[in-house]
């Protein structure tokens, strides 16, 4: 019986590995003494059980190949798939000179317009701007521009402004609207004159594929550092819960699951519809809005904007927002903002977060260390450079 399962046993154990294998392994030997400094060592003899070698000089581990496994033409496919995944190379933007034209509104953007232009001037070798395009002086004609770039509202006339000025070259063209609330309107136009459009809203892209436009990027406005930073308030402007969005049955719904929360709290409602039998203060946003954001110990934002995500962010401020596409580009869910997708969401995270402080902090500390760098004006102008550079 001993001897039975002794020969069983024995059988088992054996290896039997092709020729081919056996050369392959020896070789990989002999390279890895090498490495180490372990000179030339003989051959190591078969594996017990393996089959004899085949006779035939021996073929070198470098170029040693399986026929059925790698046909001939596979190096050939492999370096043209690997030369085509490699990424591309770096931009000298130092070298671009941009011509600039704003159809932004002057009362709501102006700061947004100095500051592109402003990041443009440190990045490139020249950002010219222009109040319009047609009859532009004759220096500015001769100069070969890499980019023509115009700034607009959605409802802009773009028809008018677009018709083909005379420059030098053939600049890339691109429009970065300003159509976080609505897309724009004059899209045929804007398809047919621009290489590249930047949207506010990646909820518009889809449209605009339709209508025809050839790249659409989703690339935020950056916070104006100048007008939202951290800061101490007026106790006017302070409130334990700033909720940010209309009075809808959706939004009622979040109050009253929110209810035994904002029994003993300061709640201020910024939007339409709100009444103060609501059990809140009603605030009309101007100006002053970073006041509020600066006086807030957590802000509640319905249905965000992207453009004021940020500015929140800039300001230090702790964010529960409604889950939205547009939150998922620049912010980290839990690092520098906190999503919410329910009612029922918004009641569990808020009482969570509400009992510990120092995760608020956290997440608020994040929040303004991106506004200040990963989303400043000055990384969102590079990437818009970028993406005009490899047109």
């Amino acid at each position: 019986m001993n001897k039975k399962r002794s020969r069983e046993r024995s059988r088992r154990t054996q290896i039997r590995l092709h020729p081919v294998t056996e050369q392959r392994i020896a070789k990989m030997v002999v390279r890895v003494l090498k490495k180490n400094g372990g000179g030339t060592p003989q051959v190591p003899a078969p594996l017990p059980g393996a089959a004899p070698s085949l006779p035939g000089p021996p073929v070198a581990a470098e170029t040693e190949t399986v026929p059925s496994e790698q046909p001939a033409a596979a190096p050939t496919v492999l370096a043209e798939l690997d030369e085509a995944r490699k990424p591309p190379g770096p931009v000298d933007t130092k070298q671009m000179k941009v011509l600039v034209r704003s159809l932004l509104s002057e009362d709501s953007h102006w700061h947004t317009e100095q500051s592109i232009l402003d990041g443009l001037r440190l990045v490139t070798q020249a950002a010219a701007p222009v109040k319009h395009l047609y009859n532009l002086p004759a220096g500015l004609t001769a100069i070969p521009f890499d980019l023509l770039l115009v700034l607009g509202n959605p409802d802009a006339n773009f028809f008018d402004e677009l018709r083909d000025p005379v420059l030098s070259g053939s600049p890339v063209k691109a429009v970065w609207l300003a159509d976080a609330a609505a897309p724009a309107e004059q899209l045929p136009s804007i398809a047919d004159a621009f290489d590249l459009v930047f949207t506010q809203n990646i909820n518009h892209i889809p449209l605009y594929r339709y209508m025809g436009c050839r790249q659409i990027v989703y690339l935020p406005f950056a916070a104006d550092p100048s007008v939202y930073f951290p800061k101490t308030v007026n106790i006017a402007y302070q409130s334990d819960i700033l909720f940010i969005g209309n009075a809808d049955p959706r939004t009622r719904e979040m109050f009253a699951g929110m209810k035994p929360l904002l029994a003993d709290k300061k709640v201020f409602a910024m939007g339409l519809g709100w009444r103060p039998e609501d059990g809140v203060t009603c605030v009309r946003p101007l100006a002053d809005i970073q006041e509020y954001y600066n006086g807030a110990t957590v802000i509640i934002y319905a249905q965000p904007e992207p453009g004021q995500v940020l500015a929140i962010g800039a300001c230090g401020g702790f964010l529960l927002a409604e889950n939205d596409p547009n939150l998922y580009e620049y912010m980290r869910p839990d690092e520098d903002i906190v999503i919410f997708r329910s009612a029922g969401d918004l009641q569990e995270k808020l009482g969570y977060y509400w009992d510990r402080p120092e995760l608020m902090r956290y997440v608020s500390t994040n929040a303004l260390y991106g506004s200040k760098y990963r989303n400043s004006c000055l990384q969102m102008v590079l990437k818009l450079l970028h993406l005009a550079a490899r047109r």
